[in-house]
């Protein structure tokens, strides 16, 4: 895997936890009651610890395991290749 592929991982992951954080939360906060994920919070450890604590970190946590394969596979599929091809 080349530094350009290992930065678009990165890139998705910030995507992700930014759009969780700004969209994905508040609305499972509104229609379950869930606790909201803070990021105003303590740093580092404690702070890591307290937003997977809640649920709210659990579907954080669970939900990129989908979008992260979803994109290995489509961006192998842009680019023409086979999934194990394209990510070596």
């Amino acid at each position: 895997m080349s530094s350009k592929q290992s930065l678009e991982i990165i890139v998705v992951a910030i995507l992700y936890v930014s759009v969780f954080v700004v969209v994905v939360g508040p609305a499972l906060e509104s229609i379950t009651g869930l606790e909201t994920l803070s990021t105003e919070t303590t740093r580092g450890v404690a702070r890591t610890w307290e937003l997977v604590s809640k649920p709210q970190g659990w579907f954080l946590c669970l939900g990129y395991v989908p979008v992260h394969y979803t994109y290995l596979f489509v961006r192998a599929r842009l680019a023409g290749k086979s999934v194990d091809s394209y990510w070596e």
